[in-house]
């Protein structure tokens, strides 16, 4: 009996041991993260993973661009090398892919909260260090609305008969503001309360400006007039600091005859947690690191079905840009339109794995370092001191390229560009898609260049290849940045960026469509740095305003990695005793508006002779 009992029992099966990963990204096949009915994510698959300790760091991978069709790049040797990359660097690094649910409805940050879900599941079941986004994931876009205290001149009720101007007066601005297009604080954040705040639907929220002539009093009370109007927004996280309730005074007839505001800025915080909310200036902290790499809206190449009169194409045999002459001036396309632009998804895939060599080439330290910083500055003060901490040992730098401030043109931004420099700083008026320099000469610009123009400029019936459309301004945008990586007029060193624009990283066209949508991001300013100009990391802001990461070089003085010399801002922020240390009433969460683009979890690293 006994013998034929211990026979069975080596005959059944033996159960292999469970793998936590593979558990978690089962439960979220068809994931509804809101429970309506309509899956967020179809599907998450484990595809190569390394590292049997230490915390885990998840790369999160476009099913996209996990696989390859016939005749793509096959990006997975490149994946599976930067996963063993990251595990070399003590983290249990898994690589999966996922594949989000396409949706009629614009519902970006639901599909990013149920990716928060995800995130969520993996600190439960280990430590979690943080992700990284690789290819087009949704963003998070907030608006804030906050009692904003100000004073100066002001007209109220425009157009119409109660119009009425005001000179130098306090007033109260409670106005729902765009205040970030691309916020990584929402997917780092995991045990805040942002699942609360989220709208989807198309939205009217209040407006209200009201004037003060004797100061506004901290609680409020009557004011000498109130204006009330509203905006529309959609698929958005609201940010709501502080309450505001309108009371009205009555005559018998009952007209209004006087109007009082009664505020409390104590009702805020509302997307924090607990103890969050419970620090001296409350705002939401990153509990884990997040970044993302997306090169689609920066792959985009000239159409090859758009020919000329004589049926002549935009590039020539050589794949080389060329005029390209219409039967009319009617008959031209607009140079940077979709007639002349389409997106490349071959690019794309170039782009990232260029992008992934030059990783892990700085990583086992083959690449060659310029172990300096660098600062370029328009119409603002230098940076370079400010990079100058983030080390002790710096080399000896050439002060014209390093530092290049005052309104310096184009023509000096290719140079900087070609003068090698591993952390650099750009500081310029800016926007979604670009910068603002001082004019340049097109004939002095294209000696830069180091080759044609990859644009086209209009004139008469023809397009010709040039860069004085889109560089005539002074403007650093895709255009310039483009042809100086297609040319070889880039420093091949790999940098990390510290760009302080406003909107520098905000994704064109955020506010109108989904993330999904073809024109979304298409040509956005950091991403196009980021690629183009040998880029590892880079730091930006979504919002126009005037601040930069506090603490952000030290913290790279210190050894720390990209990712967490940028939530550093957000701790330093945290511990403001009053809102005027942290920028005031409009100011106290702008860290908010700061994320990181390309891998977080890189440090500086001096070139391998001096280590």
């Amino acid at each position: 009996m006994m013998t034929n009992f211990l026979l069975l029992l080596l005959s059944l099966p033996i159960a292999s041991p469970s793998d936590p990963v593979a558990e978690v990204c089962a439960t979220f096949t068809a994931f509804d993260q809101d429970g309506d009915g309509a899956p967020e994510i179809d599907a998450v698959e484990p595809l190569f993973s390394a590292g049997a300790e230490g915390p885990r760091l998840l790369v999160l991978i476009e099913d996209r661009l996990a696989e390859a069709k016939e005749g793509d790049l096959d990006l997975t040797p490149r994946l599976e090398r930067w996963i063993a990359d990251l595990a070399a660097e003590g983290y249990r690094a898994n690589a999966l892919s996922v594949h989000l649910t396409q949706s009629d409805r614009h519902q970006d940050g639901r599909s990013l909260l149920a990716l928060r879900e995800l995130l969520r599941a993996f600190a439960r079941e280990s430590d979690l260090a943080g992700a990284i986004l690789f290819g087009h994931f949704p963003d998070a876009f907030l608006v804030r609305t906050v009692n904003w205290r100000r004073k100066g001149n002001i007209t109220l009720h425009q157009g119409q008969k109660s119009q009425a101007s005001y000179q130098g007066v306090p007033y109260l601005r409670r106005v729902p503001e765009d205040v970030a297009h691309r916020a990584d604080i929402v997917l780092s954040d995991l045990d805040g309360r942002w699942e609360d705040v989220y709208v989807q639907p198309r939205t009217r929220l209040e407006t209200i400006t009201a004037v003060y002539p004797d100061g506004i009093a901290k609680r409020g009370g009557p004011c000498t007039d109130l204006a009330r109007g509203s905006v529309v927004n959609e698929d958005f996280f609201l940010i709501t600091d502080g309450k505001l309730e309108i009371r009205e005074t009555l005559d018998a007839e009952g007209a209004v005859v006087g109007q009082a505001l009664f505020l409390d800025d104590t009702s805020a915080g509302h997307e924090c947690s607990i103890e969050d909310r419970a620090r001296p200036n409350p705002i939401s902290r990153p509990d884990i690191l997040v970044s993302r790499l997306d090169a689609r809206g920066t792959a985009l190449r000239p159409r090859p079905d758009l020919v000329g009169s004589s049926g002549e194409g935009l590039l020539d045999e050589n794949g080389q840009p060329q005029a390209v002459t219409f039967a009319s001036q009617k008959a031209v396309p607009s140079w940077r339109g979709d007639e002349v632009w389409e997106q490349d998804p071959a690019l794309e895939r170039q782009l990232l794995a260029e992008y992934l060599d030059r990783n892990h080439s700085y990583r086992i330290g083959a690449a060659a370092i310029a172990w300096r910083p660098s600062s370029i500055a328009c119409d603002l003060g230098s940076g370079f001191r400010e990079m100058s901490r983030a080390a002790a040992d710096w080399q000896e730098r050439d002060a014209p390229l390093s530092d290049i401030h005052g309104r310096p043109t184009l023509e000096q931004f290719a140079d900087w560009l070609a003068f090698p420099a591993v952390l650099r700083t750009l500081r310029a008026h800016s926007d979604a898609v670009g910068s603002v320099f001082g004019g340049s000469k097109s004939s002095t610009l294209a000696q830069r260049l180091g080759g044609p123009a990859w644009s086209w400029t209009h004139r008469k019936n023809r397009l010709e290849p040039s860069l004085d459309a889109a560089c005539s301004r002074g403007r650093l945008d895709w255009f310039l940045l483009h042809t100086l990586w297609r040319n070889g007029a880039v420093a091949p060193e790999p940098a990390f960026y510290h760009h302080t624009g406003c909107h520098s990283i905000s994704p064109p066209n955020a506010t109108k469509l989904a993330y999904d949508h073809p024109a979304y991001g298409r040509r956005q300013g950091a991403e196009a740095l980021l690629l183009f100009g040998s880029g590892l990391a880079l730091v930006g802001r979504s919002k126009v305003f005037y601040d930069e990461p506090k603490g952000f070089a030290t913290a790279l003085a210190r050894g720390e990695t990209f990712g967490a010399a940028w939530a550093s801002y957000f701790d330093i922020e945290s511990r403001a005793e009053s809102w005027s240390q942290a920028g005031g009433d409009i100011g106290r969460k702008r860290a908010y508006f700061w994320s990181v683009l390309g891998d977080w979890t890189l440090r500086l690293r001096k070139p391998t002779a001096e280590r």
